[in-house]
């Protein structure tokens, strides 16, 4: 995951580039243009997939996304899966190949369906509730057999209502249900392995962060935030007046911004946990210092970088970073799932490993910090 991507999953309002838009025009018009030709001349099963992406993509162009916003990469697999099985039907040689590629393909964009689906019905990104991601991913997989078989079933609505016979037979069916099997498993177990970097998990993380307030996963996670501050701090949360700026003194100082990511290390190395940017010691939502940079997206950027360079990039996807509002202030909410690796954070040449222990964060060094990381991969072993 590189930092401009990084930037977009902190502010959750990422702006359609004009290479975006023009992919949405011309998928729409691409589709439109298959479908009906499916419908005048081909098979009714491609139609069937086609209508409901023509409507899609149709209120995420004229809508300005009001309504709903689908990620390109999941349009091109979309399209992908549907062009190739039309090619399939087309072709009057030996199709299976590309038709097993296109259910397969189907299956993924079904896969990720069912994942959404969950976490829409959790109100929650992945990871911030601590779900168990076998379960979502085995749910998953359930909601993308479902569809499929929806699909299959409006087939058969629309091939009695127009008298045309589907050149389909239980064999067949099987088979391809087999493969769509075959790409809602692929998207499950990158799921279920914490595969946050996957292109999948980049297109869950995409669709949940730019819907969220129409599926009222803002209100949701607000909640959520103020349910922690109740908890109070413990091993697993942490409180932070401030991303960098010293509130006795009211000037930069980096010794707040090492706080910061001294307590992401600590939770990476242990069992994960919650860091609360802009809440006092005392529970008090006071809002993060947004007023020292020139807008929230520089200091969604800057926390970003932060990361990246003291951390390590390749730790961001063990990290879901969310901003909300409360009125006036903002809480920067840093959910960390626990790292298989060992973490350090960087200081010059200098790297030091922290732990939780209890409601503060402890540097190892030494035998302690090896019998530490021994022991603790030997346990994520055993999960």
């Amino acid at each position: 995951m590189d930092v401009p991507r990084a930037r977009e999953q902190l502010t959750g309002t990422i702006k359609l580039k004009k290479g975006t838009v023009l992919l949405y025009y011309l998928s729409f018009v691409a589709v439109t243009v298959l479908t009906a030709v499916s419908l005048i001349y081909g098979d009714l099963g491609d139609a069937v997939v086609g209508l409901p992406m023509i409507v899609i993509l149709g209120l995420t162009i004229f809508t300005d996304r009001k309504a709903i916003h689908v990620p390109p990469m999941m349009i091109i697999l979309a399209i992908s899966a549907f062009v190739i099985s039309l090619i399939g039907h087309a072709i009057a040689t030996d199709r299976t190949a590309l038709m097993y590629f296109a259910n397969i393909l189907s299956g993924i964009n079904l896969g990720l369906i069912g994942l959404i689906m969950v976490y829409i019905l959790l109100r929650s990104m992945p990871g911030n509730r601590n779900e168990n991601r076998r379960v979502v991913s085995f749910i998953s997989i359930c909601i993308a057999i479902a569809a499929d078989a929806l699909i299959r079933l409006a087939q058969y609505i629309l091939s009695n209502v127009t008298g045309r016979p589907l050149d389909l037979n239980v064999d067949t069916l099987m088979t391809e249900m087999g493969f769509i099997l075959i790409g809602a498993l692929l998207v499950a177990l990158t799921h279920s392995y914490r595969k946050t970097d996957s292109l999948f998990g980049g297109i869950l993380n995409s669709f949940l962060e730019e819907n969220s307030e129409m599926f009222g996963m803002e209100d949701s996670e607000r909640a959520e935030i103020q349910r922690l501050i109740e908890e109070g701090e413990s091993e697993k949360l942490e409180f932070k007046s401030t991303l960098r700026t010293n509130l006795q003194t009211g000037e930069t100082d980096k010794r707040m911004e090492k706080a910061v990511l001294k307590t992401i290390v600590a939770f990476l190395n242990s069992t994960g946990g919650n860091l609360l940017i802009g809440v006092a010691d005392d529970g008090s939502i006071i809002g993060a210092d947004v007023a020292s940079f020139d807008n929230k997206d520089k200091m969604n950027l800057h926390l970003s970088n932060l990361i990246s360079s003291q951390i390590g990039a390749a730790f961001l996807p063990n990290l879901s970073i969310v901003t909300v509002d409360f009125d006036d202030k903002t809480v920067i909410r840093v959910t960390c799932m626990p790292s298989e690796r060992p973490v350090f954070l960087k200081e010059g040449k200098i790297e030091i490993f922290y732990v939780r222990k209890g409601p503060q964060s402890d540097e190892l060094t030494g035998m302690t910090l090896i019998n530490y990381v021994n022991n603790r991969r030997s346990g994520l072993r055993m999960i």
